[in-house]
């Protein structure tokens, strides 16, 4: 059925919205288990029914291909900031032709003019700006996610190197060095015209449908970091310059990052990233049908904890990325999606990188686990149906200054967890269950945590021999980046490993702001105001000190789990109190329970905005919980690619890149929630960012100037 996916968030739309009924997985046993014992945990104890006659815990877990690098003869071309247009070649391109070779939405302005974040400083194609470079396609084609079940229209990331209809949910893994400078150009084939299953193409939507990628905990110019507005239109290419590095260091003297200094905060380095679609009104939808992958950023602490015994190998064979998603199902077998559902979506069945509560063999050694929650609305308190404990080394985009052992955590969608499991106290033959302990009904909330309810999400069977050399263990206070400074903590670092993380200072911060979650008309608002792609809700002053941001749940009883772009933040408190262990060092995203305020330090630096900051229940962020930051250089900063005008709704935005509402639009004037035919795209004005000069009525609902 082709439909129009923004017609049918318009309250006159009513039919043709939901899915069938769907195909439920039943619930764990309610028996539960009054001992966990790690020998004797079988998948009859788990209580689970059948989905499609799948038996749970018989397929294997699929672990996700690494993008290729495009080396020699298979580069982009045209290579980056170089495109088609008359008269020649140039930075920026023009109408496109119709072919994927014509890259018709650009590079960030920025590409080309910070050479000092590539570490190496070899270069590439493109003297110093970039050492790889990727090529991703979007496509729909059909999945399996139970080994006899039905073939299942997903939306796919496909390896542009491999054959169409090869896409995978999740997408191909990106694993760079810490900064390595990247270019990936992501091809958008989910196009109204792309064929039927006759012609060997998959279209079950006959629509067009444009997508914006974000790096999610990267830290990018704006024009790359998956605005929900700057898309990658449908047929059309786009190339993200991707800087793999962290926030480039303050320069005490001017209080401006350096334009070309090569000294970068070793507190932010990157490590686990992950890459979804991010359009507006639409991500929900969009990445429940499958868009979402892992990019990991390996730097030379890394390396040296591997070679210490500490961790696995990065990117090694026992390194495994876990991505966790719920999904409700059609009779049919297709995915069920009900767009008029704004609580959040919540499925019945569990999968483990896009298969059904699978299994997977492990040795009698340590793993480590990058786990994400790729759900749109489900919160998980993971823990091991042993009760072993496990080491966290890392939390979101950052590795934590030490190990953290706990029996359970909470994960949110968007978080991950990176966490080391040690599988040698086990006998051959055992089987571990990985399970989520956190009843969750629907998208308001979590429910009860019930330790005798368990939900298996993935079960470990262990095999082979034991080591004939104990392992180096991760356990409570093992050195990971270490501390910069002394915190109080009373335990120096280890020998060979200089300390990294630092916290934010209190005598840093300059600013104090504060962001309401909360309701109007039916749809989520931070501080009662919808989302204006065009209106900044926050102008913070590039490299100038830390700014104080509360976050304050007041939204009745639905929880939010806080994201910021650009930068990650240190929770400082959650309602007076520290939060959860593992959870009081960086991170980029902080969940909000009812009622909950939590308060947060976070630096701007580097790159000026738009950046987007919401709540991660994707269908909360579509419908209008989100916010922008738009940071913005201070006095004395000449350089001119920071040199954006602050995002006030009225003057033109100084860009280059993509496509946004060539209109005029008070988005909140009469109930007017959603960009129709403007948000659809079907014109653009000069094909830039740029749009015409508005003269806003800034006392209307939503257009009342910036939050101090």
């Amino acid at each position: 059925m082709s439909i129009s996916r923004r017609s049918l968030l318009k309250k006159s739309v009513v039919a043709g919205v939901a899915g069938a009924v769907g195909v439920p997985l039943a619930a764990s046993s309610k028996k539960g288990r009054n001992k966990r014992d790690r020998k004797k945990t079988s998948v009859s104890e788990t209580g689970q029914g059948l989905f499609f006659g799948y038996e749970p815990f018989t397929q294997e877990l699929v672990l996700p291909r690494v993008l290729s690098r495009l080396d020699g003869g298979e580069r982009l071309d045209p290579k980056p900031g170089a495109y088609p247009r008359a008269g020649g070649l140039g930075r920026s391109p023009v109408a496109p032709t119709g072919s994927f070779e014509d890259v018709s939405h650009g590079i960030a302005p920025e590409f080309g003019h910070f050479p000092d974040m590539n570490q190496s400083n070899t270069g590439f194609s493109n003297g110093d700006t970039h050492e790889a470079e990727f090529g991703l396609v979007i496509e729909e084609t059909l999945h399996r996610f139970v080994p006899d079940g039905p073939e299942v229209p997903i939306f796919a990331y496909r390896d542009v190197t491999q054959p169409p209809g090869s896409g995978t949910t999740p997408g191909p893994t990106v694993v760079v060095r810490y900064r390595e400078p990247a270019v990936l150009r992501c091809s958008n084939d989910l196009t109204a015209d792309r064929g039927t299953l006759a012609d060997g193409q998959v279209n079950s939507t006959g629509n067009n449908h444009e997508t914006s990628i974000h790096l999610h905990g990267g830290h990018n110019p704006a024009h790359s970091d998956g605005y929900p507005d700057f898309y990658t239109l449908s047929g059309e290419s786009r190339d993200y310059w991707f800087t793999n590095c962290g926030p480039q260091v303050t320069d005490p003297e001017t209080n401006f990052a350096p334009v070309h200094g090569d000294k970068f905060d070793e507190a932010w380095i990157p490590t686990t990233l992950w890459y979804h679609d991010h359009a507006m009104d639409v991500t929900g939808f969009n990445v429940i049908k499958g868009l979402a992958g892992f990019f990991l950023v390996v730097d030379e602490r890394e390396d040296e904890l591997a070679r210490r015994g500490v961790i696995p190998e990065p990117g090694g064979d026992y390194d495994i990325g876990l991505a966790f998603t719920d999904r409700r199902f059609n009779a049919d077998g297709t995915i069920s999606y009900d767009f008029l559902d704004h609580n959040g979506y919540i499925g019945d069945v569990q999968t483990v990188n896009g298969k059904v509560q699978p299994y997977f063999e492990v040795e009698r050694r340590k793993y480590r686990f990058r786990m994400l929650n790729a759900s749109n609305a489900r919160i998980y308190e993971m823990r091991l149906s042993s009760g072993q404990k496990m080491c966290i080394i890392g939390t979101d985009t950052w590795l934590l200054p030490r190990g953290v052992e706990v029996e359970s955590f909470e994960v949110s969608p968007g978080m991950r967890h990176d966490v080391i499991i040690d599988f040698s106290e086990y006998e051959e033959g055992d089987e571990v269950f990985l399970e989520n302990i956190l009843i969750q009904t629907d998208g308001r909330k979590g429910k009860d945590l019930d330790p005798d309810e368990p939900t298996p999400l993935l079960k470990f069977n262990v095999v082979g021999e034991a080591l004939r050399e104990p392992e180096v263990p991760c356990v409570e206070g093992t050195t990971i980046r270490g501390y910069a400074v002394d915190v109080g903590e009373g335990v120096d670092n280890e020998p060979g490993l200089p300390g990294q993380w630092a916290p934010i200072r209190e005598d840093e911060v300059v600013a104090t702001r504060r962001f309401t979650a909360d309701r109007s008309m039916g749809a989520f608002t931070i501080n009662n105001r919808f989302f204006n792609p065009r209106r900044a809700d926050a102008v913070p002053e590039l490299g100038v000190g830390a700014e104080r941001w509360l976050f304050v749940n007041k939204a009745g009883g639905w929880w939010h789990p806080m994201h910021t772009h650009l930068e990650g933040h240190q929770v400082q408190a959650v309602n007076g109190k520290l939060p959860r262990r593992e959870r009081r060092f960086n991170q980029d995203l902080t969940l909000l329970h009812g009622g909950e305020k939590a308060e947060c330090l976070i630096k701007f630096r580097t790159f000026s905005g738009p950046f987007a900051f919401h709540c991660h229940n994707v269908e909360h962020e579509d419908m209008r919980m989100m916010a922008v930051c738009d940071p913005t250089p201070g006095p004395g900063n000449t350089d001119a690619f920071d040199k954006a005008a602050p995002l006030d709704g009225e003057r033109e935005i100084d860009s280059d890149v993509s496509g946004v509402v060539p209109s005029c639009l008070d988005l909140e004037h009469d109930h007017y929630l959603y960009f129709d035919v403007a948000g659809d795209l079907d014109r653009l004005a000069g094909r830039g960012v740029g749009f015409p000069e508005c003269d806003y009525d800034m006392l209307l609902r939503g257009n009342r100037g910036r939050v101090k």
